[in-house]
């Protein structure tokens, strides 16, 4: 049983290690449309737009749109915009949808 235990931690810990490197860095790749350029995260933008734009922002009426609806991601989004702006750290320490 303590051997199991042992196990355990050293896979957690070796998890934690890879993982907080990645903490350290800024918004990469699909970050930077998904949160920096998504006007639908800021408070100004009023919270109906969530439900009414794809995961990019754009309409999903509009021919550009990508037509991924995930207004639950969004709004994870939207509430780390609320509390960290455009911090990445802050995004990165919560789980999203």
């Amino acid at each position: 049983m303590a051997l199991r235990h042992i196990f355990s931690i050293i896979i957690f810990v070796t998890c934690v290690a890879c993982y907080y490197n990645s903490c350290q860095c800024g918004f990469v790749f699909d970050d930077i449309s998904a949160i920096k350029e998504n006007r639908d995260l800021r408070p100004h933008t009023p919270l109906k737009n969530v439900f009414l734009n794809d995961f990019w922002g754009t309409p999903m009426h509009k021919e550009q749109s990508h037509k991924s609806y995930r207004p639950l991601c969004v709004l994870t989004f939207r509430w780390n915009y609320l509390l960290h702006q455009l911090e990445p750290m802050g995004y990165h320490q919560y789980f999203q949808l």
